[in-house]
C-alpha cells in the first residue's frame, strides 16, 4: 500500500473533533519547547518532518483497546500525562498513531494549545515558575535569529508576545487556521496598522508590510494547504500484530527508548498499567525536594522484583511476566515507595542520585518482607553511596542487578525466592561478585580521589557519611564553603593579603571537599561571604565552639584565618581521610 498525505488544519480539527487518538502503547509526551519551535521552522522552509503510521480501526473493535487523547494544555509539572478517552465518545472508525506521536502532539499543543515549562532559578514548587505560553512567530526577526532556525518561533507569555519594536513582533500561529483565503493576511496587517497609535511603530511596520504579506502568506499555505503530513495505513484489528509493528517500527531508531517499548509491552497487555505506572512515577517524583525517576526504573524493577529475567529485553515482558507484575503490582509499588521514603530521609534528591539502578536492590530487600531499623539504615546508605562512588551499574547495569539479587536470594521449599539474610548486611552485598571486575569495595586510591571531590552530586553523599546524625528529611542542607566562596577573587586575595603565588592553588582547593560542610539553608544564606574565622565567633549561632569544631572535623590548634587558608584544608584533610576510612570500612 503506498502512502497517502493530508493537510495539518485536516489533522488537527480530526484531533479536536476525536477521530485521532493515542493507542496505549504510546509513551508520554516529552518534547521540549524548543524542538516544537524547530519542527515549526522546518515546516516553513520545506524541510522532510518524517512520515507518520496510521491505524485505522472500525466498529466494536474499538472498544476493545485503551486510547489516550492528545494533550492540549501541557503543564510541565501538573498536566503533562494524557487523558484516558471514555469509550462512549469513540467515533464508529478511529485513527490510531503509531509513529509520529511526538510530532502531531507538539503541532497539536503549537495551534490548539499551551506550554508551561520552567523557568530557569525558579523552584519546582513555585507555581510562578510555570508561566502559560502560547505560540508565537516572530514577523521582524525572518533570517536574523541567533540559533539555527531561519524562522523565529517562540512559546511566549501574553506579555512577553505584547512587546514590539524593531525586532519583534510576534503573530499567534493559530490565527491562520481561521482564515478561509489568503487574502485575509492583508486584513491582518490592517488590523495591526489600526491598532497601534504610537507613530513610531508605524513607521516600523509600513517598509515591513510586503515581508508580513509573504511571511503569512506562506505560513497559511503551509498549514492549511500544503499536505505535508505523509502516511502509511493499516488496517489491523489485531493488537498483538499491532504491538509487533510498533516493536518493529520504535526499535529501528531512535524514536523510543528500550524502557519506553517494555512500557508499550506492558500497557498493551494491562489495560490499567499505563495509568498506575505513571502514577507512581508522578508520586515518588514529588517526595522530598523531587526526583527524576522514568519508565527506565519502573520496568527494571518490575523484572527484579518479580524474579523474573532481569535481562531488558521486549522478549522478558511475555504474558506470562506481564501477569506477574500485575498480580505483584501493588506489593512492587510498595517496595519502591518505602525505598524513595528512606532516599529522602538520607538527604538525596534528583541531584544526587546519579544511579536509579542503585535503588532497585533495595526495593527487592522491601518487597521480600526485609525489616528495617537503624542498624539496618546505616547499611543500606553504604550501599547506596559505596554503589554511587564506585559506579558499579555504568555499563554492565543488568548484569550487576543480577548478581545482586543472587546474593540477596535464596529458594524455599517451595520453589520460590526468599532473602537469605532478614537484615540488609553490606558486607553481604561485599561479597558478591560483579561483572568486569566491579566492585563496591573501596579502595585507598579511592579515598584520595573522594578527597579531591568537588562541590556536586558525589560530595554531597560523601558529606552525608560525615553528618551522620542530620535529619535531612525534615531540614534542607546545603553544601557551604568552610570558607566563604566570596573571597576566592582577585578582591579578597588582595585584603586578605594573599601572595599571588599562592592564587591559583586557592582557586583549585576552594571547591573540593575539605572545604565544605553541610549547613541548614537558611544558616548558609546568612553566612554568606562571612569570613570562616568571623563566623565562628558568632555566639547566637555557635554557642558551643569546641562542640563546632569537633562536629565539623576542624583541629583546635588550625589557623581559622583566611591567610592560612591551605594549612587548614590539609589539617582538615587529614582528618576527614581518618574518619571516612572508618567509615568506609578501608581495612
Amino acid at each position: 500500500m503506498s502512502y497517502e498525505s493530508m493537510k495539518i488544519r485536516e489533522v488537527i480539527e480530526m484531533i479536536g473533533t476525536n477521530e485521532i487518538y493515542l493507542p496505549a502503547i504510546q509513551r508520554k509526551f516529552v518534547w521540549k519547547h524548543t524542538q516544537i519551535e524547530k519542527l515549526f521552522d522546518s515546516i516553513m522552509r520545506d524541510y522532510p518532518i518524517g512520515t507518520f503510521l496510521f491505524w485505522f480501526l472500525n466498529g466494536e473493535k474499538i472498544n476493545e483497546y485503551t486510547f489516550y487523547k492528545f494533550l492540549q494544555n501541557y503543564h510541565q509539572k501538573n498536566k503533562y500525562l494524557n487523558d484516558i478517552a471514555p469509550r462512549p465518545e469513540l467515533k464508529d472508525r478511529i485513527v490510531g498513531i503509531l509513529d509520529g506521536q511526538q510530532r502531531l502532539s507538539a503541532m497539536y499543543i503549537a495551534l490548539q494549545g499551551t506550554y508551561a515549562y520552567k523557568l530557569p532559578y525558579y523552584h519546582w514548587k513555585n507555581e510562578k515558575a510555570f508561566p502559560v505560553r502560547k505560540f508565537y512567530l516572530n514577523l521582524f526577526n525572518i533570517n536574523n535569529t541567533e540559533s539555527d532556525c531561519v524562522y523565529d518561533f517562540k512559546f511566549l507569555t501574553e506579555k512577553e508576545a505584547s512587546k514590539v519594536d524593531e525586532n519583534n513582533l510576534w503573530f499567534l500561529v493559530k490565527r491562520v487556521l481561521k482564515w478561509k483565503k489568503a487574502s485575509e493576511v492583508n486584513k491582518y496587517y490592517r488590523e495591526i496598522e489600526g491598532q497601534f497609535n504610537d507613530p513610531e511603530i508605524i513607521e516600523i511596520l509600513q517598509p515591513k508590510q510586503d515581508d508580513i504579506d509573504d511571511i503569512l502568506t506562506d505560513l497559511w499555505h503551509k498549514l492549511t494547504n500544503s499536505e505535508i503530513i505523509n502516511y502509511y495505513k493499516i488496517d489491523e484489528p489485531d493488537l498483538d500484530n499491532i504491538l509487533d509493528i510498533f516493536v518493529r517500527v520504535n526499535s529501528g531508531g531512535t524514536i523510543l527508548s528500550k524502557s519506553d517499548l517494555l512500557f508499550s509491552t506492558i500497557v498493551a497487555h494491562w489495560e490499567e498499567g499505563r495509568e498506575k505506572i505513571e502514577e507512581l512515577i508522578q508520586h515518588i517524583n514529588e517526595k522530598g525536594d523531587g526526583f527524576y525517576f522514568d519508565n527506565d526504573l519502573i520496568m527494571r524493577s518490575c523484572l527484579v522484583l518479580t524474579d523474573s529475567p532481569v535481562l531488558f529485553k521486549v522478549g522478558n515482558f511475555k504474558q506470562e511476566n506481564i501477569s506477574k507484575i500485575k498480580d505483584e503490582w501493588n506489593n512492587i509499588k510498595d517496595a519502591i515507595n518505602k525505598t524513595v521514603d528512606l532516599l529522602v530521609e538520607f538527604g538525596f534528591s534528583g541531584e544526587t542520585i546519579t544511579s536509579q539502578n542503585a535503588i532497585i536492590p533495595i526495593a527487592y530487600y522491601f518487597i521480600k518482607g526485609g525489616q528495617i531499623n537503624k542498624e539496618i539504615k546505616s547499611e543500606i546508605k553504604q550501599f547506596l553511596i559505596h554503589g554511587f562512588i564506585k559506579q558499579v551499574y555504568g555499563g554492565q547495569g543488568d548484569r550487576v542487578l543480577s548478581n545482586i539479587r543472587e546474593g540477596l536470594r535464596e529458594k524455599d521449599n517451595n520453589d520460590s525466592y526468599q532473602l537469605k539474610n532478614s537484615k540488609f548486611s553490606f558486607d553481604d552485598i561485599l561479597a558478591i561478585r560483579l561483572p568486569g571486575n566491579k566492585s563496591f569495595k573501596i579502595t585507598e586510591d579511592d579515598l584520595e580521589e573522594i578527597l579531591d571531590y568537588k562541590k556536586g552530586a558525589y560530595s554531597f553523599m560523601v558529606l552525608t557519611l560525615l553528618y551522620p546524625h542530620l535529619r535531612y528529611d525534615q531540614v534542607k542542607f546545603h553544601q557551604d564553603h568552610l570558607h566563604p566562596h566570596g573571597l576566592f577573587n582577585k578582591t579578597g586575595f588582595q585584603q586578605n593579603n594573599i601572595s599571588e603565588d599562592d592564587w591559583e592553588s586557592y582557586l583549585n582547593l576552594k571547591d573540593r571537599l575539605p572545604n565544605l560542610q553541610l549547613l541548614k539553608g537558611s544558616e548558609n544564606e546568612s553566612k554568606n561571604k562571612t569570613p570562616l574565622k568571623e563566623w565562628m565567633t558568632k555566639k547566637d549561632i555557635i554557642p558551643d565552639l569546641d562542640k563546632y569544631k569537633n562536629d565539623n572535623y576542624i583541629s583546635n590548634d588550625v589557623s581559622l584565618a583566611f591567610n592560612d587558608f591551605n594549612v587548614f584544608f590539609k589539617k582538615r584533610r587529614k582528618t576527614i581521610k581518618n574518619t571516612l576510612k572508618d567509615i568506609l570500612r578501608l581495612s
